[in-house]
């Protein structure tokens, strides 16, 4: 190269072309930009929706919580009162749909596919996370 070595060449890539004023020190020290919450948003919005132009935080938030799930630690003593729930299983299986079964008797939980039941000695141990099932699609019901 035949040029004269400028004040960029010694920048970090990253950071070259940059306007100072769009970046501030975050508490560790970093460099990073101002507007990353506001950019993060928006990404996040156009991965899970909603869709269009014009948007408020809280339908993001509920976007990214339907894709979360609300699992909850499974405890020993828990006896969920939703007729079906979702297992999330110490191995990472997750068991969806499995029924309550009848109320008076003690807390049995039966998922059909496998013909398993769960009661409250298996939270904690082989079920470490639980949610209430999602309704299934409108197709199914």
């Amino acid at each position: 190269m035949n040029r004269p070595v400028t004040e960029q060449d010694f920048r970090k890539p990253e950071f070259r072309g940059q306007k100072p004023e769009d970046y501030e020190f975050r508490e560790d020290g970093a460099v990073v930009r101002k507007d990353r919450w506001q950019t993060a948003i928006h990404r996040i919005r156009c991965t899970v929706g909603p869709k269009g132009r014009e948007f408020e935080i809280v339908d993001v938030v509920k976007a990214v919580e339907r894709l979360a799930g609300n699992w909850q630690d499974a405890e020993p003593d828990e006896d969920p009162v939703h007729q079906t729930i979702d297992l999330r299983l110490s191995c990472g299986t997750v068991l969806a749909r499995c029924e309550r079964g009848p109320a008076p008797a003690p807390f049995t939980c039966h998922w059909q596919f496998g013909a398993i039941d769960f009661t409250s000695k298996d939270f904690g141990a082989d079920v470490i996370e639980w949610q209430e099932s999602p309704p299934p699609p409108a197709e199914q019901i």
